[in-house]
């Protein structure tokens, strides 16, 4: 069986590596040095019960784990887990306002008579206001564009659908200068930060 030092140490190492940190990174997040991360790192010491607590806060793993073989693995079964949790809530939330749409529809046309059509047109851009929140579990930035382009566009199209008698089609045009932004935003911005 492995001492605990060396199971700390290799978890320690894993756990930083996969999380991009550098050891003078970690050190500060947990108001260490960096000597000290070091000194763990190569099993000369372990850290006190209330370090490894912290530690276990910063990568968001269970404290038990840190002291077992392959920390990695239950990090990555819990990153897992949030995904898909996090998956399954927004695919209810739209759920949710397609529901409303339906609801709104079938009552529209049983009390008023009225084809509701365009409640479903509209319903594409209220479905991408909801799931906005949900950019930083699903990788920010590509996720953030993709939904901010399609609810511009189907808020455009929406616009235009709705008032087609007035046969605003050049409405549309507002959209090329917003899609640029978007995309220097999306893909230009987060490689200057990274540079930093």
């Amino acid at each position: 069986m492995k001492d605990i030092k060396e199971i700390i140490a290799n978890n320690l190492i894993d756990l930083r590596k996969k999380h991009h940190l550098t050891q003078n990174e970690l050190a500060a997040k947990i108001n260490y040095s960096d000597n000290a991360i070091s000194r763990w790192e190569r099993a000369e010491v372990t850290p006190s019960i209330e370090t490894l607590v912290q530690i276990s806060e910063v990568f968001d793993i269970p404290l038990s784990s840190l002291i077992e073989d392959n920390a990695v693995g239950v990090a990555k079964t819990k990153d897992k887990t949030m995904v898909i949790n996090k998956l399954s809530t927004a695919i209810i939330c739209v759920s949710i306002v397609w529901l409303i749409a339906v609801i709104a529809f079938v009552y529209g046309n049983m009390l008023f008579s009225n084809n509701l059509w365009m409640i479903f047109v509209w319903s594409v851009p209220a479905s991408c206001i909801v799931l906005l929140p949900f950019a930083k579990y699903f990788g920010a930035h590509i996720y953030r564009f993709v939904v901010l382009s399609v609810l511009q566009w189907s808020l455009l199209a929406s616009l235009y659908v709705q008032f087609i008698q007035y046969n605003m089609w050049l409405i549309f045009i507002i959209g090329v200068p917003i899609e640029i932004a978007l995309s220097t935003y999306t893909f230009i911005k987060p490689k200057e930060q990274k540079k930093r």
